[in-house]
């Protein structure tokens, strides 16, 4: 099994990736790493959520991003000695692949093109939390809201869907719970979702595609 960004890396290489990640199950509420556990390890995210979070002075949790289905993290480990820094935490069950620092280290040795593809990756993340930054900056919480609806629904039975807890939206938006609760709230009331037991139908994805801007 292959982290997509690498698919498309030449066979010979490709082949070697394959054999450097390992899939394994994530569980939701565990903990991947700690901050001041050694990177020994870097992980994609096959599916799933998971929440990269720091404690703030007063022990309080302050969360940096939420990485999705394509994203990696404890990018630590492509460093010679480096720490995590972060708590990692699944909000959901998730699907993860792993590979050991020496084995990375092998593998972007031996093909260059694998180190382009772990930089151009890793731009993607610099870029994303740019964009959180200046969401945080300029937007208020209804488009960063939106925002997250739009990046967490799936397509279901009755169509697109949403099973985060109110709790992990709003990491994912930024906020607190209970102010994501009142916008998810308005936004039920205006028919553009629909608020069910452990699900969120979103009902008109053109209206939030229009609040996100």
């Amino acid at each position: 099994m292959i982290p997509q960004f690498l698919a498309a890396l030449p066979p010979e290489a490709r082949g070697e990736a394959e054999r450097v990640f390992h899939p394994f199950a994530a569980r939701r509420g565990s903990y991947l790493c700690y901050p001041e556990d050694e990177a020994r390890t870097l992980y994609y995210v096959k599916e799933g959520w998971v929440r990269l979070f720091q404690l703030g002075a007063q022990e309080e949790e302050i969360t940096l991003t939420v990485v999705g289905a394509g994203e990696i993290f404890g990018e630590a480990a492509l460093l010679p000695e480096g720490r995590y820094g972060v708590f990692a935490e699944p909000l959901v069950d998730s699907e993860l692949l792993s590979a050991s620092r020496e084995d990375l280290q092998r593998l972007m040795s031996r093909f260059p093109a694998a180190q382009t593809a772990f930089l151009i990756l890793l731009s993607q993340r610099l870029r994303k939390a740019e964009e959180r930054l200046r969401d945080l900056r300029f937007k208020e919480v209804l488009p960063r809201l939106a925002k997250a609806l739009l990046a967490a629904m799936r397509e279901g039975e009755e169509g697109y869907e949403i099973t985060l807890s109110h709790q992990d939206l709003a990491h994912l938006a930024a906020s607190t719970r209970e102010t994501v609760t009142k916008v998810l709230g308005e936004l039920a009331l205006e028919e553009t979702i629909e608020l069910g037991y452990r699900r969120i139908l979103v009902l008109r994805p053109e209206e939030l595609r229009r609040v996100a801007g």
